[in-house]
């Protein structure tokens, strides 16, 4: 299992008014673990974006993500494991995150099992009871009939808007 990772550079952007705070990775995270409904942009063979909203948890340093082996972003991560995943507020105020990275499928059966877990935590009866719009996603993730993938971020960004509207860059590189 992977060792606890180190946390990003954080900076302010140039997109942040004067006197902007920057917003620390560990409100970041914590957001990310909070929050249930994404949406990933993968990049078709002829050069097209695909977007689709998805489930998505952060653990063990990194995003993670389902599919079926035939659905369009598996297909696009197969040519092109560059992606991004986002999710932010409805309103124009608050924050909206933006990590982007390379997406790799995991296949280590102990690794399945943690991210099922993490799954199984974040969205509760959703996906453990039958009455769930995602009953039995995560026994499919610990069978192999979905696919799992991992986003390993290479950067990151929590755009707040508001009185002291701020862009933060979040660097592992």
């Amino acid at each position: 299992m992977d060792k606890t990772p180190t946390p990003p550079q954080a900076s302010l952007g140039p997109f942040s008014a004067p006197g902007a705070d920057l917003t620390p990775w560990e409100e970041t995270e914590l957001a990310l673990r909070r929050i249930q409904k994404f949406q990933l942009c993968t990049v078709r063979r002829d050069g097209r974006p695909h977007v689709t909203p998805l489930l998505a948890v952060w653990t063990l340093g990194a995003m993670w993500f389902t599919t079926g082996a035939d659905e369009q972003k598996a297909r696009n991560l197969a040519a092109n494991q560059h992606c991004v995943i986002t999710a932010g507020t409805e309103t124009l105020t608050g924050t909206d995150y933006v990590i982007e990275g390379t997406a790799s499928l995991i296949t280590d059966q102990s690794t399945k099992e943690a991210v099922a877990t993490a799954f199984e935590d974040a969205y509760g009866w959703q996906v453990t009871r039958e009455d769930g719009t995602w009953y039995e996603l995560t026994d499919a993730v610990r069978s192999g009939d979905a696919q799992l993938y991992r986003i390993q971020p290479d950067k990151a960004f929590a755009f707040t808007t508001g009185s002291r509207s701020s862009q933060t860059r979040y660097d592992w590189t």
